[in-house]
């Protein structure tokens, strides 16, 4: 079967595009130095990709290791068996997709 457009599977996964941006929205946090309302508004009008892209890593994330900051520490002893605070306050800022791209260059996923 063919690969699904990133509408088609907004469409059957979510219902619409509002919904997956209503939900993405109750998971991201608003950086410190944005205003909310752009924030928000800059959520709602992401291409369906993105928004999928960002709905996928959160999941991906629950599932695997329950929160980003555990994803941090997996990845901090995957690189430093011994720990190292400065390389996690470093990646803590990261994304979720970019913190996933990180765990698997380390084999964790």
């Amino acid at each position: 079967m063919a690969k699904q457009s990133p509408l088609a599977r907004v469409r059957a996964e979510h219902g619409s595009k509002h919904t997956l941006a209503e939900k993405v929205l109750d998971l991201l946090e608003t950086p410190e130095d944005v205003d909310p309302m752009d924030f928000e508004h800059r959520v709602r009008t992401m291409s369906n990709r993105k928004l999928l892209r960002l709905w996928d890593a959160h999941q991906l994330v629950d599932d695997k290791f329950g929160s980003k900051q555990a994803l941090v520490d997996a990845i901090v002893t995957a690189r430093f068996p011994g720990g190292n605070e400065d390389y996690a306050a470093k990646i803590s800022g990261f994304t979720l997709p970019k913190l996933l791209d990180l765990g698997r260059q380390h084999g964790l996923l």
